[in-house]
């Protein structure tokens, strides 16, 4: 063989070895991009996540109970819009629960003179 021969196969070879190793180098640096952003999502998420519930916890509520006697012309939704606080998603939820608490068969089965009991959540610890 020539030297211009094996001077040309050697360039190849070179060219071959330099391209595999700088698809390495590629394929070690997506990978790396990858993890990193990865990391950083769940970061934010997370911070996010304990942000939120430091949000929440900063006025913690509690659950209290206070008794209730039935004037003529109450009604549980009236009752209730007096009574709901923002921890119950909706008026529906807060009278079903007031009839739980009672033991009544519905909504409609209160009379005047009756005690109930009525529940609602204070972030004062002293009631």
């Amino acid at each position: 063989m020539r030297r211009d021969d094996i001077r040309h196969e050697n360039r190849i070879l070179i060219r071959a070895r330099l391209r595999r190793r700088n698809e390495r180098y590629r394929s070690i640096f997506r990978f790396s991009l990858a993890l990193i952003m990865a990391t950083m999502i769940s970061t934010v998420t997370l911070s996010l996540r304990a942000f939120a519930l430091a949000e929440d916890s900063s006025a913690p509520s509690h659950k209290c109970y206070t008794s209730y006697t039935v004037q003529s012309g109450d009604t549980l939704s009236s009752i209730a819009s007096n009574y709901i606080t923002d921890e119950y998603p909706s008026s529906d939820r807060y009278i079903a629960e007031v009839v739980s608490i009672n033991h009544l068969l519905s909504a409609s089965q209160i009379d005047e003179g009756q005690t109930i009991i009525l529940p609602y959540y204070t972030s004062d610890s002293s009631n």
